[in-house]
């Protein structure tokens, strides 16, 4: 997997995200997702409101580490 500006992005319906995690606006969230046995990590991470949705975008800037699956 090689890494580009945008790494992904990662959408939550609105509603239920506030329900499990409260209001999105103003708090940083910290993903961890694992691929080809490489787990990578963003922090810091801020989400967007769009049409009833709350997006992540996954970029380089927020990924602070990673580690492979032994």
């Amino acid at each position: 997997m090689r890494l580009s500006d945008v790494d992904g992005q990662i959408a939550y319906d609105l509603e239920e995200f506030c329900k499990d995690y409260g209001n999105p606006r103003g708090l940083s969230f910290t993903f961890e997702v694992t691929c080809d046995a490489v787990t990578y990590i963003y922090a810091d991470v801020v989400g967007t409101v769009r049409a009833g949705q709350v997006i992540f975008e996954l970029s380089s800037e927020d990924l602070v580490s990673t580690r492979k699956a032994h």
